[in-house]
C-alpha cells in the first residue's frame, strides 16, 4: 500500500458518505456524527501507531481500517435508523461486505485486502476473534482502541455541555432514567467490558464506556485515556452513591497500574 491508496480511499469515503444525506434535520445530525467520528478515528490511530513504533506500512493500514471502520453505519442508519446492533444489523459486518461489494479493495495485494476487511468486520465485536494473524490482530486491536477513544470524546463533549443539539443516538437511544443495571455493575466489579445487550438506561451505557478501559490493548491508548481524564469525567455524569465511587477508583487504579508496569 502507498500513501496515494489512502488519498484515494478517503475521496472514495467522501462519495459515499455523501449518498446518505437525510432530508430530515435529526437524522442528518446522526450521519454527520459518523462523518466526524471516523476522520477522528484515523486521527487517533495515526498517534497509537506513532506511539507503538509502526512502520510505514502498518501505519498506512491502519489508517485505511479506521476509515472503513465505521462504514456500516451510513446503510444501517438509513433502513433502520438506529446505530444498535441488536435492533437492526451488525454494522461491522455490513461494512466489510460494502467493502467487498464496491470492490474498493480489489487493487490491494490479498494480505492487506484480509487484515483490512478483518479489521473493520470485528472492530465492534464483544471479543476478539483469536484465530487471526498477530499481524492482523494487532491492526485489529488499533482500530478497537482509536475507536473507543473518539466515541469517549463524542459522549463527553455533548452531555457535558449544553442539551441542546444532542444527535438523538448519540445515547444509542437509551431513555434518560436515574437507574443502573446490576448485571452491568458486576461486570465491571469483575474486570470486564460491559455488555450492550445489559443497557437498560443511558447511566448503564456510561457505566459500559468507563469499562472500556480494560478493553484498551496498547499503553499508548490508556495514555490517551488518563490525558483526557475520561474515567473521572464519565464518573462525573452518574449518580453519586457508594457502589458508583469504587466501580470509578478501581478503574483509576486500574489504569495507574497500568501505565506504571
Amino acid at each position: 500500500m502507498k500513501p496515494a491508496d489512502v488519498a484515494c480511499f478517503k475521496i472514495w469515503f467522501n462519495e459515499y458518505s455523501r449518498n446518505f444525506v437525510l432530508d430530515d434535520r435529526e437524522g442528518q445530525k446522526n450521519i454527520d456524527l459518523k462523518i466526524e467520528h471516523t476522520f477522528r478515528v484515523c486521527s487517533l490511530i495515526l498517534r497509537i501507531a506513532e506511539g507503538e513504533a509502526a512502520d510505514s506500512h502498518e501505519t498506512l493500514l491502519a489508517e485505511t481500517a479506521a476509515l472503513f471502520h465505521d462504514l456500516g453505519r451510513f446503510p444501517q442508519y438509513r433502513q433502520y435508523r438506529t446505530f444498535r446492533d441488536s435492533l437492526s444489523i451488525n454494522h461491522g459486518r455490513l461494512g466489510a461486505e460494502v467493502l467487498r461489494q464496491e470492490h474498493v479493495l480489489d487493487h490491494l495485494p490479498e494480505e492487506e485486502q484480509a487484515a483490512i476487511l478483518n479489521a473493520v468486520q470485528f472492530h465492534n465485536a464483544f471479543a476478539i476473534p483469536e484465530r487471526n494473524s498477530e499481524g492482523q490482530l494487532r491492526l485489529l486491536r488499533m482500530v478497537r482502541d482509536a475507536d473507543k477513544l473518539d466515541i469517549w470524546r463524542i459522549f463527553l463533549g455533548f452531555y457535558e455541555g449544553a442539551q441542546a443539539g444532542i444527535p438523538s443516538e448519540a445515547g444509542m437511544g437509551l431513555p434518560d432514567l436515574p437507574t443502573y443495571s446490576d448485571e452491568v455493575l458486576k461486570n465491571i466489579e469483575r474486570g470486564h467490558t460491559a455488555s450492550m445487550a445489559h443497557l437498560r438506561t443511558l447511566n448503564d451505557f456510561k457505566l459500559m464506556l468507563m469499562s472500556w478501559a480494560y478493553d484498551l490493548n496498547f499503553i499508548t491508548s490508556i495514555r490517551l485515556l488518563a490525558e483526557q481524564d475520561y474515567i473521572n469525567r464519565l464518573s462525573a455524569l452518574l449518580p453519586r452513591d457508594e457502589v458508583l465511587d469504587q466501580t470509578r477508583t478501581s478503574l483509576l487504579l486500574y489504569v495507574r497500574d497500568r501505565l506504571a508496569g
